[in-house]
């Protein structure tokens, strides 16, 4: 009797979880979702707050094709002992030789400087453990984990997330462990929480100056269509291997002004931008000693620190920011697409997807037009309604 598909996801109950967990159960892979919450009913409780599909998860968990396995919290030392990791095989009736994938989804954004470093950094430790011991039962396994631009920043006075986020890539290459490494910017859709609930503080900053958010462009990919194209690249079975290094997978719908992203996030009562009460000709000015001032006054607050990142950027012309963080735009991509020296196309449709022949490198493009990508935006409000 053949083995059923599993993937073992840890952090599975959040925003990105949902989608990953929705996607693979769909296509018939046994999910089983590595989380602290406590008892099932907690766990369910995190879901519902980004929309999951109830009757899917219903008929998942009553079939065995979805399993929770509970109270595994990362940061405590415990997990980075093998022994306590075969035990919670033992306890879920798992062999290892049907793990095909491990996902780690796990890092807070937002909290606490100290969570989120343990939450990005700590918990790494217990994640190899397990990938190790998984990986020499199984060689077919793959381990997957999400990053972040915010790994990418180049600055001395970064944010407490920036700053784990790069720890953590730095840790996550050392390992020699890690297949897959997806880098997206900014991930939005159905049951987004967190940049929802700053958009009104986000908004309320226009009046000091309309640059501060409305002056440069990100990158965006909807949550579903992330999960859809970290399911679609290992089915495709057409990446080179990696070598010592992950492969480092950038994924994108396109691009927006980022002030766009969070108007889109407000009801439409709410989306009138507040009058400046700074002139325009001195709201470049403002935004120059906001960059610098507040790195150094406010070194340990996350919210300030990006707002300042903000304000850098809002001061930075089109050609310097499209050099940012290794940031491609939809028209970039396409460009590399043309350049068959240094690039192989491995797919046009449904995804355009270009990787670098002389680096672990991959563009993934599934574009969508500007009114499709604020509809996208938006769902985090229908989601919640």
């Amino acid at each position: 009797m053949n083995e059923i598909k599993t993937i073992f996801i840890l952090g599975g109950v959040g925003f990105v979880g949902r989608a990953v967990t929705d996607k693979y159960l769909k296509n018939n892979w046994k999910v089983v979702i590595l989380t602290r919450s406590k008892n099932l009913k907690e766990a369910k409780n995190k879901l519902s707050l980004h929309g999951y599909d109830k009757n899917l998860f219903a008929k998942s968990i009553s079939n065995g094709f979805l399993l929770f396995a509970l109270n595994v919290n990362l940061v405590d030392k415990k997990w980075s002992q093998t022994d306590i990791w075969i035990q919670l095989l033992k306890k879920l009736n798992q062999p290892s030789s049907s793990i095909l994938q491990i996902i780690n989804l796990v890092g807070e954004t937002s909290k606490s400087a100290d969570e989120i470093l343990k939450s990005n950094i700590t918990t790494l430790e217990s994640v190899f453990t397990l990938v190790k011991f998984i990986k020499y039962q199984n060689k077919n396994c793959l381990f997957i984990n999400m990053g972040s631009f915010a790994e990418k920043k180049e600055s001395k006075k970064i944010s407490p997330y920036e700053y784990a986020k790069k720890v953590a890539r730095q840790k996550i290459e050392k390992s020699n462990l890690c297949d897959f490494h997806f880098v997206p910017h900014y991930i939005k859709g159905k049951g987004e929480q967190k940049m929802k609930s700053v958009a009104p503080i986000l908004w309320n900053k226009l009046k000091f100056s309309h640059r501060w958010l409305f002056g440069f462009k990100v990158g965006v990919v909807d949550v579903d269509d992330l999960a859809e194209i970290i399911y679609h690249i290992f089915e495709m079975n057409k990446i080179p291997s990696r070598g010592q290094k992950p492969v480092e997978v950038y994924v994108t719908n396109g691009e927006m002004v980022f002030g766009e992203i969070v108007k889109n996030l407000l009801p439409k009562n709410k989306q009138r931008i507040p009058s400046l009460i700074i002139p325009t000709w001195l709201e470049g000015l403002f935004l120059w000693f906001y960059s610098i001032i507040i790195p150094i006054v406010k070194s340990k607050d996350q919210f300030a620190l990006r707002l300042a990142s903000f304000a850098k950027r809002g001061l930075m012309d089109d050609k310097k920011q499209s050099e940012i963080n290794d940031f491609k735009t939809a028209k970039d991509i396409k460009k590399l697409a043309l350049d068959t020296f240094n690039y192989e196309i491995l797919e046009r449709n449904p995804n355009l997807i270009v990787f670098n022949k002389r680096h672990p490198v991959i563009y993934v493009l599934r574009e969508r037009n500007k009114e499709t990508l604020k509809r996208m935006i938006q769902k985090a409000l229908l989601s919640s309604s």
